[in-house]
């Protein structure tokens, strides 16, 4: 597999940070505790030319803790400036935005065939879905 610069020097800075990790004893989300598809979150952004790949600039985080921090810059500062670590009483508690769909745009069962669509029109039966 080919990998560029930058992918090659974060490979390498991850196996440094999972040994750092362990030897401190952060094994879970620092945010919520899961211990669930857990990643590395960078401040700034990995993609970022200013990325740095050190201890102080990470956080270990679940998969939904890390979506939502990546999408919220605000909450995503007040994460850096917490203790290392989970502690339940510094959780920042996710809230998920309100899908601004109609509900014939969310995914439904079809009143006609009962296959599941998220089209007005059925695409496996072209009946009206709702």
């Amino acid at each position: 597999m080919k990998a560029g610069k930058k992918t090659k020097e974060w490979w390498r800075a991850k196996e440094r940070l999972i040994k750092i990790y362990e030897k401190k004893k952060i094994t879970k989300c620092e945010n919520c505790g899961s211990k669930f598809a857990l990643s590395f979150h960078h401040r700034p952004k990995r993609s970022s030319q200013r990325a740095i790949h050190d201890f102080e600039h990470t956080r270990l985080l679940c998969g939904k803790c890390h979506s939502f921090f990546e999408m919220n810059n605000d909450k995503d500062k007040l994460l850096f400036s917490k203790i290392r670590g989970y502690n339940p009483k510094n959780e920042i508690k996710i809230t998920e935005k309100k899908s601004k769909k109609a509900d014939w745009e969310k995914l439904h069962k079809c009143k006609n065939c009962k296959g599941y669509t998220s089209m007005l029109i059925c695409d496996k039966c072209g009946e009206k879905s709702i």
